[in-house]
Protein backbone atom coordinates (compact mmCIF):
# COMPACT_ATOMS: atom_id res chain seq x y z
CA UNK A 1 0.00 0.00 0.00
CA UNK A 2 1.37 3.63 -0.75
CA UNK A 3 2.01 6.11 1.43
CA UNK A 4 -0.26 8.65 1.79
CA UNK A 5 -0.07 11.86 0.20
CA UNK A 6 0.04 15.44 2.43
CA UNK A 7 -3.73 16.28 0.94
CA UNK A 8 -5.10 12.17 1.77
CA UNK A 9 -3.16 12.54 5.28
CA UNK A 10 -4.87 15.86 5.51
CA UNK A 11 -8.04 14.44 5.11
CA UNK A 12 -7.23 11.52 7.16
CA UNK A 13 -6.52 14.04 10.07
CA UNK A 14 -9.95 15.92 9.55
CA UNK A 15 -12.15 12.64 9.65
CA UNK A 16 -10.01 11.60 12.74
CA UNK A 17 -10.72 15.06 14.39
CA UNK A 18 -14.83 14.30 13.51
CA UNK A 19 -14.27 10.84 14.41
CA UNK A 20 -13.66 11.92 18.31
CA UNK A 21 -15.73 14.92 18.49
CA UNK A 22 -18.78 12.55 17.67
CA UNK A 23 -17.41 10.14 20.13
CA UNK A 24 -16.80 13.22 22.75
CA UNK A 25 -20.59 14.37 21.83
CA UNK A 26 -22.18 10.95 22.73
CA UNK A 27 -19.61 10.67 26.08
CA UNK A 28 -21.05 13.88 27.04
CA UNK A 29 -24.69 12.32 26.23
CA UNK A 30 -23.85 9.24 28.67
CA UNK A 31 -22.62 11.70 31.54
CA UNK A 32 -25.47 13.75 31.14
CA UNK A 33 -27.24 10.31 32.51
CA UNK A 34 -24.90 9.71 35.15
CA UNK A 35 -24.46 12.86 37.59
CA UNK A 36 -20.75 12.64 38.88
CA UNK A 37 -19.10 11.38 35.47
CA UNK A 38 -17.47 14.01 33.95
CA UNK A 39 -15.21 13.34 30.89
CA UNK A 40 -11.65 14.03 31.79
CA UNK A 41 -10.78 15.62 28.34
CA UNK A 42 -12.11 17.21 25.30
CA UNK A 43 -11.68 15.00 21.96
CA UNK A 44 -8.10 17.16 20.92
CA UNK A 45 -6.91 16.33 24.57
CA UNK A 46 -7.54 12.25 23.94
CA UNK A 47 -3.54 10.57 24.51
CA UNK A 48 -4.21 7.17 25.27
CA UNK A 49 -8.10 6.76 25.78
CA UNK A 50 -11.28 7.84 23.47
CA UNK A 51 -14.06 8.78 24.89
CA UNK A 52 -15.82 5.47 23.21
CA UNK A 53 -13.04 3.87 25.11
CA UNK A 54 -13.99 4.85 28.41
CA UNK A 55 -17.53 4.73 27.78
CA UNK A 56 -17.00 1.09 26.88
CA UNK A 57 -15.20 0.43 30.53
CA UNK A 58 -17.67 2.83 32.65
CA UNK A 59 -20.51 -0.04 31.38
CA UNK A 60 -18.06 -3.07 32.26
CA UNK A 61 -18.47 -3.12 36.23
CA UNK A 62 -17.49 -6.86 36.27
CA UNK A 63 -14.16 -5.76 34.05
CA UNK A 64 -13.50 -2.94 35.93
CA UNK A 65 -13.85 -4.04 39.56
CA UNK A 66 -10.31 -5.13 40.53
CA UNK A 67 -8.84 -2.25 39.30
CA UNK A 68 -11.06 0.02 41.00
CA UNK A 69 -10.47 -2.06 43.76
CA UNK A 70 -6.99 -1.39 43.71
CA UNK A 71 -7.61 2.05 43.61
CA UNK A 72 -9.23 2.51 46.56
CA UNK A 73 -6.30 1.04 48.23
CA UNK A 74 -3.98 2.47 46.94
CA UNK A 75 -6.03 6.11 47.59
CA UNK A 76 -3.33 6.54 51.20
CA UNK A 77 -0.14 6.02 49.26
CA UNK A 78 1.78 8.95 48.44
CA UNK A 79 5.03 9.95 45.99
CA UNK A 80 8.41 9.66 46.81
CA UNK A 81 10.07 12.55 44.58
CA UNK A 82 13.34 13.44 45.01
CA UNK A 83 15.68 16.37 44.20
CA UNK A 84 18.02 15.24 42.07
CA UNK A 85 17.50 12.31 39.97
CA UNK A 86 20.63 10.08 39.55
CA UNK A 87 20.55 6.17 39.85
CA UNK A 88 23.73 4.52 38.78
CA UNK A 89 23.63 2.44 35.64
CA UNK A 90 21.13 -0.25 35.63
CA UNK A 91 23.95 -3.01 34.40
CA UNK A 92 27.33 -3.68 34.64
CA UNK A 93 29.84 -6.72 34.52
CA UNK A 94 28.03 -8.91 36.48
CA UNK A 95 24.33 -8.27 36.32
CA UNK A 96 21.80 -5.97 37.76
CA UNK A 97 21.31 -3.00 39.85
CA UNK A 98 18.29 -1.58 41.31
CA UNK A 99 17.77 1.74 43.27
CA UNK A 100 14.72 2.04 45.71
CA UNK A 101 14.52 6.03 43.92
CA UNK A 102 14.33 4.22 40.41
CA UNK A 103 11.29 2.00 41.37
CA UNK A 104 9.76 4.49 42.98
CA UNK A 105 9.80 6.88 39.79
CA UNK A 106 8.38 4.06 38.07
CA UNK A 107 5.37 2.80 40.51
CA UNK A 108 4.37 6.75 41.21
CA UNK A 109 3.77 7.09 37.51
CA UNK A 110 1.99 3.36 37.16
CA UNK A 111 0.03 4.47 40.37
CA UNK A 112 -1.02 7.81 39.02
CA UNK A 113 -2.10 6.28 35.64
CA UNK A 114 -4.14 3.94 37.57
CA UNK A 115 -5.79 6.37 39.41
CA UNK A 116 -6.62 8.87 36.73
CA UNK A 117 -7.84 5.42 34.46
CA UNK A 118 -10.15 5.04 38.11
CA UNK A 119 -11.30 8.28 38.00
CA UNK A 120 -11.86 8.05 34.19
CA UNK A 121 -14.36 4.80 34.72
CA UNK A 122 -15.88 5.68 37.86
CA UNK A 123 -15.93 9.82 38.37
CA UNK A 124 -14.81 9.64 41.30
CA UNK A 125 -12.90 12.80 42.41
CA UNK A 126 -10.73 11.03 45.28
CA UNK A 127 -8.64 9.14 42.47
CA UNK A 128 -8.33 12.41 39.87
CA UNK A 129 -7.28 14.09 43.63
CA UNK A 130 -5.18 11.64 44.21
CA UNK A 131 -2.72 11.35 40.33
CA UNK A 132 -2.79 14.96 40.91
CA UNK A 133 -1.10 14.56 44.05
CA UNK A 134 1.60 11.94 42.39
CA UNK A 135 2.26 14.07 39.82
CA UNK A 136 2.43 17.51 41.49
CA UNK A 137 5.26 15.77 44.18
CA UNK A 138 7.22 14.83 41.47
CA UNK A 139 6.82 18.15 39.30
CA UNK A 140 7.40 20.79 42.27
CA UNK A 141 10.35 18.81 43.67
CA UNK A 142 12.99 17.01 40.89
CA UNK A 143 15.14 20.21 39.60
CA UNK A 144 17.34 18.05 37.96
CA UNK A 145 18.43 14.19 36.21
CA UNK A 146 22.50 14.32 36.04
CA UNK A 147 23.20 10.60 35.49
CA UNK A 148 22.96 8.88 32.17
CA UNK A 149 20.82 6.33 33.48
CA UNK A 150 18.39 9.12 35.29
CA UNK A 151 17.67 10.12 31.98
CA UNK A 152 17.03 6.41 30.37
CA UNK A 153 14.68 6.03 33.36
CA UNK A 154 13.03 9.52 32.20
CA UNK A 155 12.26 7.99 28.45
CA UNK A 156 11.26 4.95 30.29
CA UNK A 157 8.82 6.19 32.58
CA UNK A 158 7.69 9.70 32.75
CA UNK A 159 5.01 8.91 29.49
CA UNK A 160 3.18 6.97 32.29
CA UNK A 161 2.31 10.33 34.13
CA UNK A 162 1.57 12.34 30.97
CA UNK A 163 -1.17 9.60 29.92
CA UNK A 164 -2.38 10.00 33.54
CA UNK A 165 -1.93 14.08 33.73
CA UNK A 166 -4.34 13.80 30.21
CA UNK A 167 -7.42 12.17 32.15
CA UNK A 168 -7.15 14.60 35.54
CA UNK A 169 -6.01 17.76 33.59
CA UNK A 170 -8.33 20.90 35.16
CA UNK A 171 -10.25 18.57 37.62
CA UNK A 172 -11.20 20.49 40.63
CA UNK A 173 -8.99 23.65 38.87
CA UNK A 174 -5.84 21.94 38.71
CA UNK A 175 -3.07 23.78 37.79
CA UNK A 176 -0.80 21.88 35.46
CA UNK A 177 1.61 24.62 35.25
CA UNK A 178 4.61 23.11 37.11
CA UNK A 179 3.79 20.05 35.19
CA UNK A 180 4.38 21.09 32.40
CA UNK A 181 7.69 22.83 33.27
CA UNK A 182 8.93 19.19 33.86
CA UNK A 183 7.54 18.65 30.79
CA UNK A 184 9.21 20.80 28.67
CA UNK A 185 12.32 21.93 30.78
CA UNK A 186 13.33 18.73 32.36
CA UNK A 187 12.18 15.67 30.55
CA UNK A 188 12.15 16.88 26.48
CA UNK A 189 16.39 18.03 26.80
CA UNK A 190 16.74 14.61 27.85
CA UNK A 191 14.83 12.76 25.17
CA UNK A 192 16.69 9.66 23.50
CA UNK A 193 14.56 9.65 20.41
CA UNK A 194 17.70 10.06 18.70
CA UNK A 195 19.22 6.94 19.67
CA UNK A 196 19.04 4.00 17.37
CA UNK A 197 18.00 0.77 19.31
CA UNK A 198 14.94 0.76 22.07
CA UNK A 199 16.05 4.07 23.89
CA UNK A 200 15.10 5.90 20.58
CA UNK A 201 11.39 4.07 20.42
CA UNK A 202 10.87 5.18 24.48
CA UNK A 203 12.36 8.52 23.45
CA UNK A 204 9.72 8.81 20.28
CA UNK A 205 6.89 7.72 22.79
CA UNK A 206 7.82 10.68 24.91
CA UNK A 207 7.94 13.30 22.59
CA UNK A 208 5.09 12.20 21.42
CA UNK A 209 3.26 12.24 24.53
CA UNK A 210 4.49 15.55 25.34
CA UNK A 211 3.56 17.12 22.39
CA UNK A 212 -0.25 15.74 22.53
CA UNK A 213 -0.15 17.15 25.81
CA UNK A 214 1.18 20.36 25.53
CA UNK A 215 -0.36 20.80 21.90
CA UNK A 216 2.01 20.84 19.81
CA UNK A 217 1.68 19.76 16.17
CA UNK A 218 4.97 20.69 15.41
CA UNK A 219 7.02 18.35 17.97
CA UNK A 220 4.03 16.21 17.46
CA UNK A 221 5.47 15.78 13.93
CA UNK A 222 8.59 15.39 14.00
CA UNK A 223 7.97 12.44 16.65
CA UNK A 224 6.13 10.84 13.78
CA UNK A 225 9.14 11.18 11.79
CA UNK A 226 11.42 9.68 13.53
CA UNK A 227 8.72 6.74 14.46
CA UNK A 228 9.03 5.88 10.72
CA UNK A 229 12.55 6.12 10.39
CA UNK A 230 13.28 3.84 13.66
CA UNK A 231 10.47 1.29 12.98
CA UNK A 232 11.88 1.15 8.76
CA UNK A 233 15.29 0.57 10.39
CA UNK A 234 15.08 -1.95 13.27
CA UNK A 235 12.86 -4.34 11.78
CA UNK A 236 14.57 -6.68 9.30
CA UNK A 237 12.47 -8.34 6.58
CA UNK A 238 11.37 -11.07 8.55
CA UNK A 239 10.11 -8.80 11.63
CA UNK A 240 13.55 -9.69 13.23
CA UNK A 241 14.27 -6.78 15.74
CA UNK A 242 18.17 -7.40 14.86
CA UNK A 243 19.68 -5.42 17.52
CA UNK A 244 17.50 -6.43 20.44
CA UNK A 245 17.58 -10.43 20.07
CA UNK A 246 21.51 -10.81 20.87
CA UNK A 247 20.90 -8.96 24.39
CA UNK A 248 22.77 -10.31 27.61
CA UNK A 249 21.77 -9.47 31.16
CA UNK A 250 25.38 -7.15 31.85
CA UNK A 251 26.76 -4.83 30.50
CA UNK A 252 28.45 -6.82 27.55
CA UNK A 253 25.10 -5.98 25.86
CA UNK A 254 25.05 -8.14 22.79
CA UNK A 255 27.77 -10.80 23.84
CA UNK A 256 28.83 -12.70 27.30
CA UNK A 257 28.16 -16.26 28.74
CA UNK A 258 24.66 -15.07 28.68
CA UNK A 259 24.33 -13.55 25.04
CA UNK A 260 20.61 -13.30 24.27
CA UNK A 261 18.80 -14.25 27.49
CA UNK A 262 17.36 -10.68 27.17
CA UNK A 263 16.49 -11.26 23.93
CA UNK A 264 13.07 -12.16 23.57
CA UNK A 265 12.15 -9.68 26.43
CA UNK A 266 14.00 -6.75 24.68
CA UNK A 267 11.97 -7.65 21.76
CA UNK A 268 8.99 -6.66 23.79
CA UNK A 269 10.69 -3.61 25.46
CA UNK A 270 11.02 -1.94 22.05
CA UNK A 271 7.79 -2.89 20.62
CA UNK A 272 5.72 -1.68 23.47
CA UNK A 273 6.88 1.90 23.16
CA UNK A 274 6.70 1.58 19.35
CA UNK A 275 3.04 0.64 19.96
CA UNK A 276 2.32 3.30 22.52
CA UNK A 277 3.20 6.16 20.01
CA UNK A 278 1.36 4.64 17.29
CA UNK A 279 -2.14 4.68 19.64
CA UNK A 280 -0.55 8.59 20.45
CA UNK A 281 -0.24 9.49 16.86
CA UNK A 282 -4.05 7.44 16.04
CA UNK A 283 -5.64 9.79 18.72
CA UNK A 284 -3.82 12.28 17.17
CA UNK A 285 -5.43 11.97 13.65
CA UNK A 286 -1.62 11.01 12.66
CA UNK A 287 -2.08 6.78 12.22
CA UNK A 288 0.80 5.27 11.36
CA UNK A 289 -1.04 1.81 11.48
CA UNK A 290 -1.10 1.18 7.57
CA UNK A 291 1.51 3.01 6.72
CA UNK A 292 4.93 0.77 4.85
CA UNK A 293 6.64 1.33 8.07
CA UNK A 294 3.06 0.01 10.02
CA UNK A 295 3.08 -3.01 7.86
CA UNK A 296 6.95 -3.62 9.38
CA UNK A 297 5.64 -3.48 12.77
CA UNK A 298 3.04 -5.73 11.89
CA UNK A 299 5.76 -8.18 10.61
CA UNK A 300 7.24 -7.42 13.86
CA UNK A 301 4.35 -8.78 16.37
CA UNK A 302 3.98 -11.84 13.95
CA UNK A 303 7.11 -12.57 14.94
CA UNK A 304 7.24 -11.77 18.52
CA UNK A 305 4.02 -13.55 18.82
CA UNK A 306 5.14 -16.79 17.29
CA UNK A 307 8.26 -16.83 19.82
CA UNK A 308 6.45 -15.65 23.05
CA UNK A 309 4.24 -18.45 22.30
CA UNK A 310 6.96 -20.69 21.01
CA UNK A 311 10.04 -19.45 23.06
CA UNK A 312 11.99 -22.66 21.92
CA UNK A 313 11.81 -21.29 18.27
CA UNK A 314 13.73 -18.14 19.36
CA UNK A 315 17.55 -18.16 17.96
CA UNK A 316 19.21 -17.78 21.65
CA UNK A 317 16.72 -20.34 23.25
CA UNK A 318 19.54 -23.12 23.26
CA UNK A 319 22.58 -21.11 24.11
CA UNK A 320 21.06 -20.07 27.05
CA UNK A 321 19.80 -24.03 28.46
CA UNK A 322 16.71 -22.91 27.62
CA UNK A 323 16.34 -20.25 29.67
CA UNK A 324 14.87 -16.67 28.29
CA UNK A 325 14.31 -13.57 30.31
CA UNK A 326 10.81 -11.92 29.65
CA UNK A 327 9.12 -14.09 27.63
CA UNK A 328 5.50 -13.22 28.27
CA UNK A 329 6.03 -9.45 28.64
CA UNK A 330 3.69 -9.19 25.57
CA UNK A 331 0.87 -7.14 27.76
CA UNK A 332 0.96 -4.74 24.72
CA UNK A 333 -0.08 -7.24 22.63
CA UNK A 334 -3.86 -6.25 23.09
CA UNK A 335 -3.04 -3.80 21.03
CA UNK A 336 -1.60 -4.93 18.16
CA UNK A 337 -4.20 -7.75 18.02
CA UNK A 338 -6.72 -5.06 17.55
CA UNK A 339 -4.34 -3.43 14.11
CA UNK A 340 -2.90 -6.67 13.16
CA UNK A 341 -4.27 -9.88 14.33
CA UNK A 342 -2.81 -12.91 13.71
CA UNK A 343 -3.66 -16.55 15.02
CA UNK A 344 -0.23 -16.31 17.43
CA UNK A 345 -1.40 -13.35 19.47
CA UNK A 346 -4.44 -14.59 20.23
CA UNK A 347 -3.58 -17.54 21.66
CA UNK A 348 -0.59 -15.61 23.63
CA UNK A 349 -3.33 -13.40 24.82
CA UNK A 350 -5.90 -16.41 25.78
CA UNK A 351 -3.03 -18.15 27.70
CA UNK A 352 -3.35 -16.00 30.63
CA UNK A 353 -1.70 -12.67 32.77
CA UNK A 354 1.19 -11.37 30.77
CA UNK A 355 4.28 -8.76 31.93
CA UNK A 356 4.55 -5.33 31.66
CA UNK A 357 0.30 -4.35 31.85
CA UNK A 358 1.52 -1.33 34.04
CA UNK A 359 -0.82 0.85 31.44
CA UNK A 360 -3.56 -1.59 32.02
CA UNK A 361 -3.52 -2.58 28.15
CA UNK A 362 -5.15 -5.96 28.49
CA UNK A 363 -8.30 -4.01 30.52
CA UNK A 364 -8.29 -1.20 27.79
CA UNK A 365 -7.94 -3.09 24.69
CA UNK A 366 -8.68 -6.81 24.82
Amino acid sequence: MPRMSTAHHHRFSQRAAHHWRCAAAKALALTALMPGLAPAWAASEALWLAPADVEALQQDAKRTAPLLKRCDKELEAIAAPVAVFAPPPHYTSSGVVETEMSKRFASDGSMAWRAALCFAVSGDRRHARHAQALLTAWADTLTSVPSEQGASEINFDLPAYVLAASLVRGVEGWSDAGFRRLLTHIALPLSHSLRKNNHGNWGVLLEASIAAYIGDGDLLAKARARWLKLVDSQIDADGVLTQEICRSDTNDYCGGAHQGVNGLSYTHYTLLPATAAARVFDLQGRSVWQTREGRKLAAAYRQAAAWTLHPERFPFYERNGGRLNGVRNAAYFALLQRQYPNDDGAAVLASGALGMNALEWRLVFD
